[in-house]
């Protein structure tokens, strides 16, 4: 027969291991609930943060544009990094921009994903791509660091303009241009006359522009190639994976007004608080 002693410590022991049970299933709660949490962050970081596509719109005054162009409207597209972006989404793509009705369209760099060897099938599909985006006056491009010679075979199949260290003036019902320029940011070789003209400078990598400015003006500049860090903390603009001296989205220059875009496509595959977007800029003389 036990002693009274004996059912004290049996039931003490119970008690205990009721004691551990509960410990051990509130851990197993909070584990749980920071699984599924994690799950689902990267979930949405993958099937919709990668994915989805935001426009950023910007108003740029500047009282140098001439009156033909007062109101001009330009969409940036950049590092589309293509192979994170299948068919579906440039179709998506495309009918965004289109919806805008720019009248030009600038393409920034980084066609593909690095080392990325395009096949027949994905020329074709990249040059339907660019070819049925619409821009009222003229669509541009300037390469970037992950591009190869497919690159310039694309963009002029798809009437793009391709800008490396060079210039074009463009008109618009007046006499006075805007000067666009394009800058091979692997490469920088600038012999361009300076001239008063309202200048448009494309670029690859932001961190450039303080070497182009010693050699041409820029009153806009539009670069990409940061991804905005590709993963963001929270309420800021500081990514995780970037390594840009220029990662923010807009910066005052000078007299340059720069603005970097958070791209379209993703090295990771993933995206968090850091949407893929594109720029769409309203320019008007005051």
């Amino acid at each position: 027969m036990e002693t009274r002693e004996e059912k004290n410590k049996k039931i003490q022991q119970e008690i205990i291991r009721e004691e551990r049970t509960k410990k051990a299933k509130h851990i197993i709660k909070i584990v749980s609930s920071i699984l599924i949490t994690i799950f689902l962050i990267l979930g949405y970081g993958i099937f919709i943060g990668a994915k989805y596509v935001m426009v950023n719109e910007h108003k740029v005054v500047s009282h140098t544009l001439p009156n033909s162009f007062n109101g001009l409207k330009v969409v940036q597209i950049s590092d589309l990094l293509y192979n994170s972006f299948n068919k579906k989404d440039l179709d998506n793509l495309k009918n965004k921009v289109n919806e805008l009705n720019p009248d030009i369209i600038v393409f920034t760099g980084n066609m593909i994903k690095k080392n990325y060897v395009l096949t027949k099938e994905d020329i074709k599909i990249l040059e339907d791509f660019f070819l049925n985006l619409n821009a009222k006056i003229k669509k541009f491009a300037t390469i970037g660091e992950f591009d190869d010679d497919s690159f310039y075979l694309i963009m002029e199949t798809s009437n793009f303009t391709v800008l490396s260290n060079s210039e074009e003036l463009l008109y618009n019902k007046d006499i006075e241009p805007i000067r666009i320029i394009g800058i091979d940011t692997n490469k920088i070789n600038l012999t361009l006359k300076d001239n008063p003209y309202y200048s448009i400078c494309l670029l690859s990598n932001p961190d450039k522009i303080k070497e182009i400015k010693k050699n041409v003006n820029c009153n806009l500049a539009i670069s990409g190639s940061t991804l905005g860090g590709e993963i963001r903390i929270p309420f800021t603009e500081e990514g995780i994976f970037d390594n840009h001296e220029y990662y923010k989205s807009y910066y005052k220059i000078d007299n340059t007004k720069l603005f970097v875009s958070n791209g379209i496509g993703n090295n990771l595959n993933i995206r968090l608080f850091n949407r893929p977007s594109l720029n769409f800029f309203r320019i008007n003389k005051y």
